[in-house]
């Protein structure tokens, strides 16, 4: 029984069982029965509990129920327990103005030289009663993740809606003193009311005086020492600056000739051990670092490559702490599919080969494969292509994260003139890299060399109705334009070509909930048919809004380097084979955009849109993540003591019209994803789930359906591939009944 409680200040108090109710009463806003929480909460605690035990103890009651009311509840008590802690009491929040001096005092927000008349007006649009309207999960996040906060000690400096703030302050700083403070208010309203989704970097470091902001590059290394050592340096260094890693090492192969043949190569696995520890030298946001490799189709390592993270690779042989994609085209998946031999060959002698992978028109390939395979005087080997897909596909089954790149669609759909080498790291970028010839290279200003850097927003479907959205896309691709601007590079190479490409990727996250809402699903006709038009809204207002920034501030200088000046629109390249998923005809007047573009000269942006996880900062949102059906309706997280309970939005009223990932064929998820790539500029971090026959106990797909699934995904004009997401015990059935991959259903 409790008698006694520990206050705050380190002071006892008796136990007053009135306080608690009335605290539990407040909270219960959506009519939850209150009570049963308090009571909950006093036998959860023990005689001498503090009041932050008792609060702690509320909130746990809450989310043991585990529905949204109740999580609502426990939002509003984290809430109130956020404000004590950060300051001292939910009803001493001090002004914007206060908030603004304390914070740079203490070195936690930068100088962004506010007027205090500005910051009086901004106080008039904060809206803190906003935080007592989310779940307690989506508080938790910001709490946990975006917050300023002194990860040593535990103290908390920021509450939601001055983070929010912070971020439209920061973002908005150098706009002309005669509408700065309307984009402020804009901005904030659209980030506080969730309606669009900032990425990580944004919301950790954005009005701080850290200014590494990237979300994520791209690089490729080059085959000699300098290169290779650039591109680890590359690794090291923009995990420093929060961003997520994409690289492609093009260098010879295990055995080739060194020096002339004095000595031999060694392969690729210890450049890849070297960018393994230098993205896990350091932590980013409460995390170390990541990085996906790309390797190509031809490397006569193969083997080898696609099965780095296998758990059965002997050690030496083993790389588990970072990601791989295959690359890969349309050649090798006629073979596939024909079941004939494909062609190993090594960098080292046929790099014009390897290059010409890495182009939307396969022409030259063909004439250059054909040219090595009849030249006897080249080392290569011969191998089963379909053997070779099949243990790719086994071990992304087995693994998970063994990803897919399809160089010639990324190549050909696409408003870049210059040669694509790889994605990121969560396989929704798709940018032009150049390798440097060394690394002091980095830091000249003359550089030939490209790193391919993208910023990254999301806008929220279901929360931004249609005659908004050309509103909306237009501060999503302000906020990234000026972030490009003040953003801090670890290299000088890496500002001249973030500034001359200017590209952006603005995606769309919440679809399962918008379906949802809307009655739809994701294999139904009328779901594909609607996706199409969320798709086509999406880029058109972000082509209208990239060229009504090109007539405020110019075009970016990269232009010329761009298709957008001679027309170039993504009705121009899409894949085909999507008009027969979906008959929906266009909404919007492409040719009259596509006439102001022309004679704009081009727009502010090289690239515009790409669809990515959202993973983390949609848990900051109450929001069903990137493109993505919901798995489950309700995921709890557990860190030792700490429990988090997500629920999908609105779960107890639409239960009946979310469609859990695990009942959508694949076929039809390929299907939504070419959708989404019609309109997409990169590409989509497209993640799967299997799709397995129920024999008995077993769980199994075999391995025709795997190829098949494959060579469509290629078909549709899908460019890469995320995750396979599996349930534990599937098994891969493996079958020589192969001949459909032949037919006419995956006929490429």
């Amino acid at each position: 029984m409790i008698k006694k409680v520990k206050k705050r200040d380190g002071t006892y108090e008796p136990f007053n069982a009135d306080k608690l109710n009335r605290w539990a009463e407040w909270a219960s806003d959506l009519d939850v029965e209150w009570s049963s929480i308090a009571l909950d909460a006093v036998k959860k605690c023990f005689d001498g509990c503090s009041t932050s035990d008792l609060q702690g103890a509320m909130i746990s009651a809450c989310i043991d129920r585990a529905d949204s009311a109740h999580l609502y509840m426990a939002g509003r008590l984290y809430a109130g327990d956020t404000y004590k802690v950060v300051f001292g009491s939910h009803t001493n929040i001090p002004t914007l103005r206060e908030m603004y001096n304390s914070m740079i005092l203490k070195g936690l927000w930068a100088n962004m030289n506010y007027l205090d008349s500005e910051l009086d007006e901004l106080q008039s649009v904060i809206d803190h009663n906003k935080d007592l309207r989310c779940i307690h999960s989506e508080l938790k996040q910001i709490r946990e993740k975006y917050s300023i906060t002194d990860k040593v000690n535990g103290k908390c400096y920021e509450t939601p809606q001055f983070m929010y703030m912070r971020v439209a302050m920061a973002s908005m700083n150098n706009q002309p003193l005669e509408r700065r403070i309307e984009d402020v208010k804009k901005v904030y309203q659209y980030l506080s009311d969730k309606k669009l989704n900032a990425p990580s970097p944004y919301m950790l470091h954005l009005g701080t005086p850290h200014r590494g902001l990237s979300s994520c590059c791209v690089y490729a290394s080059e085959d000699n020492i300098p290169s290779l050592a650039a591109g680890d340096h590359i690794a090291y260094m923009m995990t420093c600056a929060s961003a997520g890693i994409g690289g492609a090492v093009f260098t010879r192969s295990k055995g080739d000739p060194v020096r002339g043949g004095t000595i031999k190569h060694m392969g690729k696995l210890p450049y890849y051990r070297v960018i393994e520890k230098n993205v896990n030298a350091n932590v980013q946001a409460g995390r170390g670092g990541a990085a996906t490799i790309f390797f190509n189709a031809l490397d006569p390592e193969i083997e080898d490559l696609l099965a780095l993270r296998h758990p059965t690779t002997i050690a030496e042989k083993k790389i588990k702490d970072i990601d791989y994609s295959l690359s890969y085209n349309r050649v090798f998946l006629e073979k596939v599919a024909k079941g004939e031999q494909w062609m190993l060959i090594s960098y080292f002698y046929a790099k014009d080969l390897w290059d010409s992978m890495y182009s939307g028109d396969q022409t030259l390939f063909v004439e250059l494969y054909n040219k090595y395979l009849n030249d006897d005087s080249v080392s290569k080997r011969l191998v089963s292509a379909r053997d070779i897909a099949i243990t790719f596909l086994v071990n992304s089954y087995e693994v998970g994260r063994n990803y897919e790149f399809a160089a010639d669609n990324v190549n050909y759909h696409t408003p870049f003139k210059d040669r694509i080498n790889s994605s990121n790291l969560c396989m929704e970028i798709c940018l032009p890299t150049k390798p440097f010839s060394n690394m002091m290279d980095l830091y000249s200003a003359t550089s030939n060399g490209e790193i391919g850097l993208c910023n990254l927003m999301a806008i929220v479907a279901g929360r931004v109705k249609p005659d908004e959205y050309e509103d909306v896309a237009y501060y999503a691709l302000l906020i990234i334009d000026n972030v490009i601007d003040i953003m801090e590079y670890p290299f000088a190479s890496l500002e001249i070509t973030a500034k001359y490409r200017r590209s952006a990727g603005v995606g769309i996250t919440n679809i399962a909930y918008d379906m949802a809402y809307k009655g739809l699903w994701y294999d139904s006709q009328s779901g594909k048919d609607y996706v199409h038009r969320l798709a086509e809204m999406h880029s058109y207002w972000l082509h209208r809004a990239s060229l009504r920034l090109s007539i405020e501030r110019g075009v970016c200088a990269g232009m010329e380097r761009s298709k957008y000046p001679d027309g170039w629109l993504p009705i121009n390249t899409y894949c085909r084979h999507v008009d027969t998923i979906t008959a929906q005809q266009n909404m919007f007047d492409w040719e009259s955009l596509r006439a102001d573009i022309v004679a704009n000269g081009g727009i502010r942006n090289s690239v515009l849109e790409s669809y990515m996880p959202c993973e983390s900062s949609s848990g900051a949102s109450n929001t069903s993540n990137g493109p993505y059906p919901i798995r489950e309706s309700v995921v709890i997280k557990t860190d030792n003591d700490n429990k988090r309970v997500f629920i999908a939005p609105d779960w107890e009223e639409l239960q009946n019209q979310y469609q859990l990932a695990w009942d959508i064929p694949t076929k039809d998820m390929i299907e939504f994803y070419a959708i989404l790539q019609k309109w997409c500029g990169q590409s989509i971090s497209a993640d799967f789930y299997i799709k397995y026959s129920e024999e008995g106990s077993d769980r199994k797909i075999d391995t025709k359906t795997l190829l098949q699934e494959f060579l469509y995904r290629h078909k549709c004009g899908i460019k890469t591939r995320y995750y396979i997401n599996s349930a534990s015990g599937v098994k891969i059935n493996k079958t020589d009944d192969l001949e459909a991959c032949a037919s006419g259903a995956c006929k490429m």
